[in-house]
């Protein structure tokens, strides 16, 4: 019984992965641009205070949405295209209904990522049976980690990560690359063969505030931390993020204090990877402003969806978003999806093969 439970759950998680990638063909081939990936934060509320916090949460004190606003969000989207949705905070897990939101999102046909810090997640895993994925934050040993994102945090999130191998989740582990963590990469890469899952790495997402100056790396610091990531993938560990992201951000042109290009820029150089946040993707902050991108919550002049819709605030995303390309790894490689590059779905499937015959 528990070998057909297993195939039928395999069988499953295949067939829900192969839906986004069909209606991506379906935008390319007719030139519509749809939002098919969903990011929204549900919430401002978080029970950690990163050094690095791109959107600064947990001090803007935002009144959560209703349960009834956050399933009219998802009934507005699904009815532009939606397929994929992504869960995120603050944390989420803070929420007292998150496992009816995951079962009336699922109810929707929609393919369910949830992010959790994991701090609170083995108290809460049955309420997250529902979900399709899963995305832990871990920055590397107690040192680095907790100098990140707080004191006690590494002991939690280890527990997460253990729990959620044992009860069969399909996850992978995120990691921000700081001054604090920088030297972590080739334990993250250890422990993920270690327990079996794929890491994921990011760098910085937004420019530094005056407080936060003793977190950034410096260009070599950065190329170096690339070069170190790209080493171990290719020596055979799990690594999530692709090798063009990775050389795409350790070939970068500019000064890495110019992170985007603008469509003008890109016209003239188009050695990166070209984004397709903003026409195949849109994110919804806790506060219903709909950006192209997480990384430009405080400067693009957005719509919210609380007054304008979700049709109207995506229309604008599309027709006012100027960033046509960047380094950050989670972005490209979601823009190597979204553009249909068959490298990246090779990858992927490669990915999704080891996730569900557990081979790591």
């Amino acid at each position: 019984m528990n070998a057909q439970k297993k195939k039928k759950g395999a069988i499953g998680h295949i067939r829900a992965r192969t839906v986004l990638p069909w209606k991506i063909l379906k935008c390319k081939l007719t030139g519509a641009r749809k939002p098919l990936v969903v990011l929204l934060y549900v919430t401002d509320r978080c029970n950690l205070k990163c050094t690095y916090c791109q959107g600064h949460w947990s001090g803007r004190k935002i009144k959560d949405y209703a349960t009834a606003e956050i399933k009219g969000i998802v009934d507005e989207c699904v009815g532009l295209g939606t397929v994929h949705f992504t869960i995120h905070g603050g944390e989420i897990l803070l929420r007292d209904d998150v496992e009816e939101l995951i079962a009336y999102m699922k109810g929707r046909g929609l393919y369910v990522n949830l992010v959790t810090n994991g701090i609170i997640f083995p108290e809460h895993i049955d309420k997250v049976r529902g979900i399709d994925s899963l995305c832990i934050s871990l920055d590397g040993r107690e040192t680095a980690n907790d100098a990140n994102r707080g004191k006690g945090s590494h002991k939690k999130i280890m527990e997460a990560i253990r729990a959620a191998k044992k009860e069969g989740f399909k996850f992978n582990v995120q990691a921000t690359i700081t001054a604090h963590s920088k030297g972590e990469i080739g334990y993250l890469a250890n422990l993920a063969r270690e327990i079996g899952y794929h890491q994921q790495f990011s760098l910085l997402l937004k420019p530094l505030k005056p407080d936060q100056n003793d977190i950034g790396l410096t260009e070599d610091e950065t190329k170096s931390a690339l070069r170190e990531i790209i080493h171990y993938k290719r020596a055979g560990y799990p690594i999530f993020t692709s090798y063009r992201t990775l050389n795409n951000a350790l070939n970068w042109k500019y000064p890495y204090t110019k992170a985007m290009l603008s469509v003008d820029e890109y016209a003239r150089d188009r050695g990166a990877i070209r984004c397709y946040y903003g026409k195949l993707k849109l994110v919804i902050d806790a506060d219903g402003f709909a950006y192209p991108c997480s990384s430009l919550n405080h400067e693009f002049k957005a719509l919210n969806v609380r007054d304008a819709g979700v049709k109207a605030a995506f229309e604008h995303v599309v027709a006012a978003n100027t960033c046509e390309a960047c380094y950050f790894l989670t972005q490209n490689d979601w823009s190597l999806l979204l553009g249909l590059s068959p490298r990246q779905y090779l990858a992927q499937v490669k990915i999704q093969l080891k996730e569900i015959f557990n081979l790591y």
